[in-house]
């Protein structure tokens, strides 16, 4: 991969061995890191993992946690330039580019069971720096929104009511606080859209 982004103009960094223990088992983590230059990927940082071996999974803590994340989401003023960058140069797979007059264009490009979403939204943000993408939001995975939501209710966590995804068969909600300015949603993926 570092041969990968070299030629394709991206200027990674070398590549880093990284280690983590885990405070309360003692288990390690080992992998190994590199990062594209950020104005080589128009202003979003990009970093590449290879896992040393099969990461576990978290111990869960609470009931009704986070499964997995869903999507990360990408704002651009140049859908054509962002496009070309996860697509042609870092071959992810569009899996789907449609538009629509309420929120614009959506392109999703898949990496493993991740979703990148690049969405460009005409007019509705006048500050848009052509030439800089920006993370817009994340979307967490839950196998229950009704238990996820109650967790975080109780837990003082601003969060809205349940309500039907874009995308059939998903039930989504929006986290308001906790988020660092980021927009963020739950997912629950219904056995119609798995």
């Amino acid at each position: 991969m570092h041969r990968r982004l070299d030629r394709l103009t991206l200027k990674p960094e070398p590549v880093a061995e990284v280690e983590s223990r885990d405070a309360i088992t003692g288990a390690t983590l080992s992998w190994k890191r590199t990062r594209a230059a950020t104005e080589a990927t128009r202003g979003v940082r990009l970093f590449f993992l290879e896992l040393a071996k099969e990461r576990p999974l978290s111990v869960r803590t609470a009931p009704a946690s986070i499964t997995a994340m869903d999507h990360v989401v990408i704002s651009t003023a140049d859908p054509e330039r962002a496009a070309a960058l996860y697509g042609a140069r870092l071959g992810l797979d569009m899996a789907l580019d449609r538009s629509h007059p309420d929120w614009g264009r959506l392109m999703f490009f898949r990496c493993g069971d991740l979703i990148v979403e690049v969405v460009h939204r005409p007019g509705k943000d006048a500050t848009a720096d052509k030439a800089h993408d920006r993370l817009w939001g994340l979307s967490w995975r839950v196998a229950d929104i009704d238990a996820a939501r109650a967790r975080l209710a109780s837990a003082g966590v601003d969060v809205s009511e349940v309500r039907a995804g874009r995308k059939p068969g998903t039930r989504v909600l929006t986290v308001r606080n906790g988020t660092c300015g980021i927009p963020t949603l739950l997912v629950e993926r219904t056995a119609r859209s798995a």
